[in-house]
């Protein structure tokens, strides 16, 4: 679980340098929402839809992080 790790290992050193256990509370909600959200996902996939005529969400809000 590469992402995880990246995302945990920035909040930790952000938590170093604020004394702030906020950034890896902020972690762990984030990836227990997206485990919790992958079934959901993993259905909608396997669903069949075409989305080749969707607008990319980056496209719309610009990068993010």
């Amino acid at each position: 679980m590469l992402a995880f790790e990246r995302d945990w290992n920035k909040a930790l050193e952000d938590s170093r340098h604020t004394y702030s256990l906020t950034p890896l509370h902020d972690v762990v909600r984030t990836w227990q929402l997206r485990v919790a959200s992958a079934p959901a996902v993993d259905a909608y996939m396997d669903s069949g839809r075409d989305e080749t005529a969707f607008v990319d969400l980056d496209d719309v809000l610009g990068t993010r992080g």
